[in-house]
C-alpha cells in the first residue's frame, strides 16, 4: 500500500529531487537558523560530545532560541539576500519555461 502511495506521489523522494535539479529549477535558500547551524555545526558537536544528528540539533536550536535579534540578525540578514537572489532566479526559471508540464 505505501509502495503503490509513493508510486502515485510521482515516486521515490531521490527520483523527485534528481527530477527538480535536472529541470534547473533553483534551490531553496537556507534559513537564517540553517546558516548559523552550518557555521556552528562543528562547535556543537564538541559541545555535545557527539556527532548524533538528534543531539546536535536539539542543542543547536536551544542555543538559536536563546539568542537575542542582535546575535542573529547577521543569520537573518544573509538569509534575507540569499532569499531575494532565489526569488529572482525563480522568476527568472518560470519566465524561461521552467515548471511547464509536457503534454504527452
Amino acid at each position: 500500500e505505501k509502495a503503490e502511495a509513493k508510486a502515485a506521489k510521482g515516486g521515490s523522494k531521490k527520483a523527485r529531487k534528481e527530477a527538480r535539479a535536472a529541470s534547473g529549477q533553483p534551490k531553496k535558500p537556507p534559513t537564517g537558523y540553517w546558516l548559523y547551524l552550518k557555521e556552528n555545526r562543528e562547535a556543537i558537536e564538541k559541545e555535545a560530545g557527539t556527532k548524533k544528528l538528534t543531539l546536535v540539533a536539539s542543542l543547536a536550536g536551544k542555543k538559536w532560541r536563546a539568542m537575542s535579534d542582535a546575535q542573529k540578525k547577521p543569520f537573518e540578514d544573509k538569509a534575507a539576500r540569499a532569499k531575494a537572489e532565489y526569488q529572482k532566479a525563480m522568476e527568472e526559471w518560470k519566465k524561461n519555461g521552467g515548471g511547464q508540464e509536457d503534454g504527452d
